[in-house]
């Protein structure tokens, strides 16, 4: 189905005297769901019972207006019996501090966060209830989904970002039982992390940051452990409803961050190892508060990435800004309904399945109080929730888009959790490494260039996933494995794009002394890493033209074999760009970092160095793409263009993110039998007014 409703119920929030008139405002702005918070110390509030009466209540009054429903079970919630006063069994930081029992912003019936979920009896009591409120709805067919996690994370991580967690006793055993699966002996722990311990009972997570190998492993163990925490969840919803739809939604992009400085090392919401565990995936976005004033772009690249993380599953924005943020005493600013309008474009242009705002009503009490209505203090309409209608008829009109899927793009920007995670062992450095996967693929967007993450998970995809360019930032890990079928990869016709330091790391943080990858893929000799002075760049010149592009942070100074064309060179003469033929395809290395450079300082240079190795057409089924160019003062935005197919039908979804109309040009490969003004059998040509969007579809099976 296509989601589009609002979270509505966080109890004991809004009141009853609301709920008709409300669920009536909803049906009458053609939403199809609406989202209903269970949590637990509200509906057990005694051991073993449980009371739905108000869950039970706003579920008929969605199926009378016609409203789907999706449960959100908060077990974060947790009821107070569950707290016997023992602290080992709480969340507890790097530097001993212990996490009480408490009221955050987004729960106003407290009992946050509850134990940690490595306390067996209390993960057992979790299941329970999930099992127990799947068990009660699982004859109701208005319940369309179970989500069994809102936003996973280490769950008071949001409130304790200079910190660590969790060092409880149980989470360090269960660091010790998976540290034995992996070494099987102390002696081999202390091989790979260089240590003396005598037995298991001496290993310790790391405190704070210093020695790489067991800081990877503690961010390592803790993406498994989320992703057991999760199975544990999504195993009881199935025991409880086995033929509800199960899903879960991240916060945002854990690789990514907000705002682009990432956050997977900290906060632990890895969407590609939790969207394989679910039916149904999602990601919440509050741009205009959390995502800075390039907000409509980042809101299109989180959804880009989940997309990925996705990989085939249904996705769609389960959590988007319905009104103020909340920055500040009387919240932030306020979207308008074209802000509203361009979101949920991002949302079905990446191929996703509808928005669900947060929330339908204004926050009355707490910290989050008054924001994130999508109506007004009396339930009234806004430009906002008129937007928001509107768009749910214009897409639900389109009933292609249900069963729509991305069509394969030509251009990637490769995802290394492994990469990332070296930058947070480093110190939390993880927005060196974000910020290069960000000016990658921007630099892409603001030539409206068509383009898609892919993620080390799916590297055995790699040599048949109709990739012609892989472009590779901050590639400082790259296992034996990758390197191989990135190999392939070129081997078989494709180019291979990687900055400095390919693989010059190993998995496990140990520096690869050899520098294989770069022998093996590039055929060159690593000479030297040489820093670049903060707010400096290092430039290149490009063979014949004379033009120069700049990088920043570092520059790899190489050695080249024999075969090894040089493309550009560094103002000292050394290699800065060169070109290795590898059967069919090539391998191209680029000394330094253009992609963080171009994230950083938007220099057309540094964006002409990523796009110049890309194919501007995006699809095989195009011949070309192009689209007027808008440039816009600080903040560079671009027309949005990309293919979306079912079994029979293609669906061109564009959308204007600037302020003046452009002209999207699509030239067929091969003729299509299509109807539209001003365009023929080779050539579709559209024109797209300010900051709106447009769906175009023809039928697969009139092809020519």
């Amino acid at each position: 189905m296509m989601y589009y409703g609002a979270q509505y119920y966080r109890p004991p929030f809004p009141n009853q005297d609301c709920w008709q008139r409300d669920m009536e405002n909803m049906r009458k702005l053609g939403f199809t769901c609406v989202k209903l918070w269970a949590v637990w110390n509200w509906i057990e509030r005694e051991p073993g019972c449980f009371c739905f009466e108000d869950l039970d209540a706003l579920v008929g009054l969605a199926k009378q207006n016609g409203l789907a429903v999706i449960l959100n079970t908060i077990p974060e919630g947790a009821p107070y019996w569950t707290d016997a006063g023992n602290k080992n069994d709480l969340y507890r930081t790097a530097d001993g501090q212990v996490v009480e029992y408490g009221g955050p912003a987004n729960l106003p019936t407290a009992g946050w966060p509850g134990h940690c979920m490595d306390d067996d009896a209390f993960a057992g009591l979790v299941s329970n209830f999930i099992e127990q409120t799947a068990r009660h709805f699982r004859q109701e067919k208005a319940v369309v989904c179970i989500d069994v996690w809102n936003e996973p994370h280490l769950e008071p991580m949001f409130d304790y970002r200079e910190n660590m967690l969790c060092y409880c006793p149980h989470s360090v055993e269960k660091f010790r039982n998976w540290l034995q699966k992996k070494y099987s002996s102390i002696e081999a722990l202390n091989t790979a992390w260089y240590r003396t311990y005598r037995d298991w009972n001496e290993v310790t997570p790391p405190p704070r940051f210093g020695t790489w190998a067991d800081m990877l492993d503690w961010r390592k163990f803790w993406l498994d452990n989320m992703r057991r925490w999760l199975d544990l969840r999504v195993a009881a919803c199935r025991r409880g409803a086995p033929d509800i739809k199960v899903q879960t939604h991240v916060a945002y992009s854990g690789i990514l961050g907000n705002a682009g400085e990432g956050g997977l090392g900290n906060e632990l919401g890895d969407e590609f190892s939790l969207a394989r565990g679910v039916d149904v995936f999602g990601l919440s976005s509050f741009p205009l508060w959390l995502m800075g004033k390039d907000h409509i772009y980042r809101h299109f690249m989180h959804n880009a990435m989940v997309a990925e993380a996705a990989h085939g599953k249904p996705f769609y924005q389960v959590e988007l800004q319905g009104g103020a943020g909340k920055p500040g005493l009387l919240g932030g600013q306020v979207p308008t309904a074209r802000d509203v309008a361009l979101w949920n474009w991002n949302t079905v242009v990446a191929g996703g399945k509808g928005s669900v705002y947060w929330q339908y009503a204004p926050e009355p009490a707490g910290l989050e109080s008054p924001g994130f209505g999508l109506t007004g203090f009396l339930g009234e309409n806004t430009p906002r929730s008129l937007s928001a209608g509107k768009c749910a008829a214009e897409f639900t009109a389109c009933p292609a888009l249900e069963n729509a899927h991305s069509a394969p793009i030509l251009n990637a920007v490769y995802v290394s959790r492994s990469s990332d995670l070296l930058c947070f062992s480093a110190g939390k450095l993880e927005k060196l490494y974000a910020g290069g996967l960000s000016g990658a693929f921007r630099a892409a967007y603001q030539k409206s260039i068509p383009i898609r993450f892919f993620h080390q998970d799916e590297i055995d995809e790699l040599p048949t996933s109709g990739i012609a360019t892989l472009y590779v930032p901050m590639p400082l890990v790259l296992s034996a494995h990758e390197a191989e079928k990135m190999q392939q990869f070129a081997k078989a016709g494709g180019t291979l794009v990687c900055e400095a330091c390919p693989g010059l790391y190993r998995e496990d943080g140990l520096l690869e002394q050899n520098a294989t990858v770069l022998k093996k893929l590039f055929g060159l000799r690593h000479v030297e890493i040489e820093a670049i002075p903060d707010g400096e760049q290092v430039h290149a010149i490009w063979h014949g033209n004379g033009e120069c592009f700049s990088g920043q942070l570092y520059r790899q100074v190489v050695k080249e074999k024999s075969g090894v064309n040089i493309l550009a060179k560094f103002e000292d003469g050394t290699p800065a760009v060169t070109e290795y033929i590898c059967g069919k395809g090539r391998a191209v290395w680029i000394g330094t970092y253009p992609a963080y450079r171009f994230e950083q300082s938007k220099d057309p240079a540094a964006a002409d160095a990523i796009t110049r190795w890309m194919q501007p057409q995006g699809y095989s089924i195009l011949r070309r793409l192009s689209s007027t160019r808008v440039m816009q003062d600080d903040i560079s935005l671009a027309p949005l263009v990309r293919l979306l197919e079912t079994e029979d039908e293609w669906i061109l979804a564009a959308v204007n993110h600037t302020k003046l109309p452009v002209s999207i040009t699509a030239e067929f490969a091969e003729p299509q039998k299509i109807a539209a003004p001003e365009s023929d059998e080779n050539t579709l040509r559209l024109i797209l007014k300010a900051e709106t969007g447009t769906l175009f579809t023809w039928k697969k099976n009139e092809s020519k």
